[in-house]
């Protein structure tokens, strides 16, 4: 019996197919004249965005296990705009040992962007300081994310929309995004929003938030108007700044008439604990 199986085995491997690492790198040079459009949509993995060193061209690294996913990465000239699909081929079948894919972007810095992201699984890090972002939209089902500008938007961000279902999220120095309009959704897990940095002086964020532990950066030498209300606010255990005071249904800062420049914010609490700090 011995002497059947082995050759039988040895067929089945020999007639199997051999997958591999597909690893992906190009790069597309961009109208700086015009908005350029870039639309990530990832199923899994990691994900990496950063200003790149080139200010008319974008880098796009990818790398991923082909038996697991399936690409589709293209550049319409004629529309300034770049799609990068990263698909999941079976979400039944799951193998530990090469889930993940990894996708790396690499922005140019003369052009206005507008960047949609949507990530369903995976990890996320996002440093966008230095660049000239028009407009930004992120969603996230599930996993980390860290988003951050360390140095001023170049331009006046239209708006910031971001969403995130389950898991830890940071976004630092949204202040440097220099938004107009901020709208934050937090779903269950951790999140910290810290609005510190270079903000415009009329600006405006809204915070929804559902379930778990949430701590707000309110920035300094703003006058601070500032909402904390909704239909499940009495389940959320609350601990704000000392420095903001409550009048009406608003809190304000002491400074608030004096200061030229003013932020307004609009928190919805859920269930859980909200730290608001100044």
């Amino acid at each position: 019996m011995k002497s059947k199986v082995l050759p039988i085995l040895f067929l089945l491997l020999f007639i199997m197919p051999v997958w591999g690492q597909e690893e992906i790198n190009k790069t597309f040079t961009v109208s700086v004249d015009r908005p350029f459009e870039i639309i990530l949509n990832v199923d899994a993995g990691e994900v990496v965005v950063v200003r790149g060193e080139s200010g008319s061209s974008v880098h796009v690294i990818l790398r991923y296990p082909e038996d697991e996913y399936r690409d589709r990465i293209s550049f319409n000239e004629q529309k300034n705009r770049l799609r990068v699909f990263v698909d999941k081929r079976s979400w039944t079948r799951w193998r530990k040992d090469n889930e993940n894919s990894f996708l790396k972007v690499e922005l140019p810095f003369e052009a206005d962007i507008l960047l949609d992201a949507r990530v369903k699984a995976g990890e996320i890090s996002m440093e966008l300081g230095g660049l000239r972002m028009k407009e930004l939209s992120f969603s996230n089902w599930a996993g980390e994310v860290e988003l951050s500008f360390d140095q001023p938007n170049l331009i006046e961000m239209d708006f910031f929309d971001f969403s995130s279902r389950v898991g830890e999220v940071r976004l630092i120095n949204l202040g440097n995004a220099r938004f107009h309009k901020a709208d934050i959704n937090g779903g269950i897990g951790e999140m910290e929003v810290d609005f510190t940095g270079d903000l415009l002086d009329q600006s405006m964020a809204k915070v929804d938030l559902d379930i778990g532990e949430a701590s707000i950066q309110l920035p300094e030498g703003m006058g601070i108007k500032m909402r904390i209300g909704g239909g499940f606010s009495f389940l959320s255990h609350k601990e704000i700044d000392s420095s903001l005071y409550r009048r009406g249904s608003y809190y304000y800062s002491e400074d608030f008439n004096d200061m030229e420049k003013k932020f307004y914010v609009r928190i919805t609490p859920g269930l859980g604990e909200l730290t608001i700090n100044r």
